[in-house]
Formats: structure tokens, sequence, C-alpha cells
């Protein structure tokens, strides 16, 4: 039986993976590029191939507040946007396309994170807990929001850094090549030399080095964002905490006064109780 559970788990995990390859548009100087890209538990993920999954994805966008569109002229061409990230990513074919925006819309549906006011209540829960608990589900999804977009950001650092170590690589091995060449003062003819664009490689380099500065300067106003949402939050902690004890103590109060106004039965006992009753169930004298 456990088996067959598991077979069963595992048949519904593959179900909802969907994996391929897809070029994806990298930058003016290389272009469109192919990228494994897998769609798995509600998150986008590529890798440079299918051989480096077992390494890390190169990038990740979740798909909970995901914007897809496809391409209004080039109908093989679809768009998935989060905020300011966006993949431009291309099918070799329109079924293969289609296939994959209906994969991506389905789950934003079935997750609850489609469009309409259903869906909207199938997020929060129901009318009255969205409306009894507006602050604690707008405070919640900010810091999901916060936590998401620094992941993404740092997945993004991640690939520049495997951009820039891959030029670096590039270049050092062109110097190396020279270096060990050069005897008697004279470099090999040019023919012989690897062919290496330094112009490009120079503005790769430069525009990868300012998207990482750019990205660190994300990274940062993420964090001081969250350490001022903390800050709030932990305030209002406090007025709470303030509130719920000021309230306790009047409380306590009241019960002290109104104990001291009505004695009860516990409060009659002492040492003239015991003298009461023995009194009380004496029999009377003759007279």
């Amino acid at each position: 039986m456990a088996d067959d559970h598991n077979s069963e788990d595992s048949d519904v995990e593959n179900q909802n993976e969907l994996a391929g390859v897809l070029s994806k548009w990298t930058n003016y100087i290389h272009g469109w590029q192919d990228r494994y890209i897998v769609l798995k538990n509600g998150t986008l993920s590529y890798y440079k191939s299918e051989q480096e999954r077992g390494y890390g994805c190169r990038g990740a966008l979740s798909l909970a507040k995901a914007v897809i569109k496809p391409h209004e002229f080039d109908e093989c061409r679809f768009d998935v946007s989060v905020n300011d990230c966006v993949w431009y990513l291309r099918a070799d074919s329109i079924e293969s396309k289609q296939i994959w925006v209906d994969a991506l819309e389905s789950y934003k549906v079935e997750s609850g994170y489609g469009t309409g006011s259903e869906n909207s209540l199938k997020r929060h829960g129901s009318t009255v807990s969205l409306q009894s608990n507006t602050f604690s589900t707008a405070s919640g999804s900010s810091f999901k929001r916060s936590s998401r977009n620094l992941r993404e950001k740092l997945a993004e650092l991640e690939t520049f850094k495997d951009i820039l170590c891959g030029q670096i690589d590039t270049l050092q091995k062109y110097f190396d090549y020279c270096v060990e060449h050069d005897e008697e003062n004279r470099l090999p003819d040019k023919k012989n030399l690897p062919t290496v664009d330094f112009k490009g490689e120079a503005i790769t380099f430069k525009t990868t080095t300012a998207a990482v500065i750019d990205t660190l300067e994300h990274c940062a106003e993420l964090v001081v964002q969250r350490e001022e949402s903390w800050r709030k939050r932990l305030d209002r902690e406090i007025d709470r905490r303030k509130r719920c004890e000021a309230l306790c103590k009047s409380y306590f109060e009241q019960i002290q006064k109104t104990r001291t106004i009505h004695p009860g039965p516990d409060l009659e006992e002492g040492p003239t109780a015991s003298w009461q009753m023995t009194n009380s169930m004496m029999p009377s004298s003759p007279a």
C-alpha cells in the first residue's frame, strides 16, 4: 500500500511538472540562447542545459503574481513578467508555445492566483476572514512579496556571477596562450591566435557589472524595506501589548472592588466562622 501511495504521489508530481528547451533572450550581444526551462511547484526556473539541472538553476520566477503575455506578432513567443523582471521566451512551434502558455495559466487558476473575485476569495479564505484580518493579510502578503523579490534578485546575481566568471576565463585563456607562445619576444601568427572579440567581451563585461551593481542596490533597498516593515510591526506589537496590559489591570481592579463590596463565601471564612457555626448549631436552653 505504501508503494502504491508513493507511486501515485510521484505520478501527480510528474504531471504537474513541465520541462523543455526554449529560446530565452539574454542580451543584445548574445541574443536568443537555448535554455532548459522547468515549471514545477509554482516556480519557473531555467538552466543552461538539462545536464546542469543538478547544479542549481540560473534564475527563477514565482508564478504567484506573474503575468503571462503572448507576443502580438511573433506567434511562437511569449513573455513572463514579475514586477520589473521579464523573461522573453520563444518556442520552436506555435503548438509548443501554446502548451507552455496553457500550463502557466492553468497553474495560476488552480492555485487561486488567477483573475476574478472567486479566486480572490479563495486566496484569502472567505469574505469574513478577509474583512476581519485585513491588516494581517496585507502584512503577510507584503513580507512574502519582499522575500520573493529578494530571492529573485539573488538568483539574478548568481547568473551574473556565472557570466562574469565565463568572461574572465575566456580572457585568461587568451592571455595564457600569448604567454606560452611568447618565445623570442614574438607572438605566433595572427591566424593561430584563438578568436576573441575583445570589444564584444568588454561591452558585455561592462553591461554585466552594471547589472550586478543595479541588482545589489535593489537588494539593499529590499533589505531596508524589510527592516522598516519589521520595525513598524514591532512598534504595533508593543502598543497592542501595552493596551492589553492596561486592560487586564483595569479588569483586575474592578474585580477587587467587587469582592470588597460583595464578599463571597470564601471571604467569610475565618476565626469567627466556626464560632458562629457552633452557636447556630447549639440547642437553646429551656426557659
